[in-house]
């Protein structure tokens, strides 16, 4: 299998245990290049675009004799047509999304698949380049937080702490909805304050509701725990919906994505040299969820004021490499009041991702993984609905391309100041990472 893919399709697996702040980082987001605000929903679809050659010169032999006439000069020989039909016509080709949003993952070589999101000509990318722009989000009324243990918030070697959680993206998030949109935060001390913790025992936050705000996201969960598996939709919509007009925020698919690359490194050689039929009917199974989720969440019947949806697709620490060794995870903290805390129990254990049998045919993995990632973006716009492009983003914040070992050749390489968006868990985002989330989230909902 192509390096550079089967490789994303591990590192990838590996953020899957993340689905389970600084300005510094808000500088990294910043930087993308101005050009990126060309708009993408101008460009037609490629079957419909005019070849160039049929795009006619502008016709000035009339403006010149016209203005020979108006002049009283007899303007000679009409030279216009001794223009060199020989030129090349300038390429006013579009860059694609890829190009000008994330260069480093773009690839023009056919045996390095990756994602291709212009391919959905109902896709239109924001101007800040770190997700789409589908959603004008205005008149908000409440607020959900869904989804996996990256927006749960999870415990680290800095903030060992349940309450020492202002740093999370979930609460950077709601504190600004809250101001922006004149929200309720409910109790400002108790309520408050325990919606914004997380529960070591159930992996789920503090509390459910706090006055405008509600939360369903639990450690390790999967697509499917969005509806029938984990009830997170129904338990944060016990009346089938809302009246008020609703913004729905989730990080989910990275464990899903663990468990294909588990079930494609166990595969008989009989499953593997069919196609990997079964494993391909996880991976579908898995957009299949996502997208039951969304049209849920997006029905006028459920929301008759309407609502909002944005969310963001799975990361990974080995910056596209597939290196696992770079992260060695810190397997527990000691937690102040509670003691030993296993952090392989808040989603997959790396050293056991680390440890997953290869696939027989690995371009089998990378085109499932790819194909993953391209329905992410079909679900977008085919729904209208917004998502975060969060691993195309912390691709050159990971252990390979941070820190005095960084590697200069990594494609997703930014420099000797690059900073780390990971934990020591490898898997979650640490404070800067959290901060990073929050301003992609914020950027797309603003835009």
């Amino acid at each position: 299998m192509n390096h550079i893919l089967r490789l994303l399709a591990l590192g990838v697996a590996l953020a899957a245990a993340a689905g389970c702040s600084s300005d510094a980082a808000t500088g990294d987001l910043a930087a993308v290049d101005a050009d990126a605000s060309l708009a993408i929903d101008t460009t037609p679809a490629p079957d419909t675009a005019p070849a160039p050659d049929t795009v006619a010169p502008p016709d000035t032999a009339d403006t010149a004799d016209t203005a020979a006439d108006d002049t009283g000069d007899d303007a000679g020989p009409d030279t216009v047509d001794a223009t060199d039909d020989t030129a090349e016509p300038a390429d006013t080709t579009p860059p694609t999304i890829a190009a000008r949003c994330f260069p480093a993952l773009a690839s023009d070589d056919p045996s390095d698949p990756s994602p291709d999101y212009d391919q959905f000509p109902n896709l239109v990318a924001g101007s800040h380049c770190l997700g789409t722009n589908h959603q004008a989000i205005t008149g908000v009324e409440k607020v959900v937080f869904l989804g996996d243990s990256v927006t749960v918030g999870t415990p680290n070697e800095q903030h060992l702490l349940s309450i020492d959680n202002s740093h999370f993206y979930r609460n950077l998030l709601a504190e600004w909805l809250a101001t922006r949109f004149d929200l309720d935060r409910g109790e400002p001390v108790v309520s408050w304050g325990l919606w914004k913790a997380y529960d070591y025992v159930t992996g789920k936050g503090g509390l459910r509701e706090s006055g405008d705000f509600r939360d369903c996201a639990k450690w390790g969960a999967r697509t499917d725990d969005l509806l029938d598996g984990g009830h997170q939709i129904p338990d944060c919509f016990p009346d089938g919906g809302s009246d008020a007009t609703t913004l729905v925020v989730f990080t989910m698919g990275g464990n899903d994505i663990a468990a294909i690359t588990q079930k494609g490194g166990e595969a008989s050689d009989e499953e593997a040299d069919a196609g990997y039929p079964s494993v391909w009917a996880l991976a579908e199974s898995t957009v299949a969820y996502l997208e039951e989720a969304i049209l849920w969440l997006k029905s006028p019947e459920r929301f008759p004021n309407g609502s909002y949806v944005v969310f963001a697709n799975p990361y990974e620490f080995t910056d596209s490499t597939g290196d696992t060794d770079a992260c060695t995870p810190q397997d527990e903290l000691v937690i102040p009041g509670i003691g030993s805390f296993d952090l392989s129990g808040l989603d997959i254990a790396v050293a056991s991702l680390a440890g997953y049998k290869p696939w027989k045919y690995p371009a089998q993995q990378a085109a499932m993984v790819v194909w993953i990632l391209n329905e992410y973006a079909r679900v977008a716009a085919d729904h209208q609905v917004d998502l975060l492009w969060m691993l195309e983003h912390f691709c050159g914040h990971g252990y390979v391309a941070t820190g005095p070992d960084a590697d200069p050749a990594n494609r997703c390489y930014q420099g000797p100041d690059a900073e780390l968006w990971f934990d020591v868990s490898c898997i979650h985002p640490n404070e800067a990472g959290h901060r990073a989330i929050f301003e992609m989230f914020k950027a797309v909902i603003e835009e």
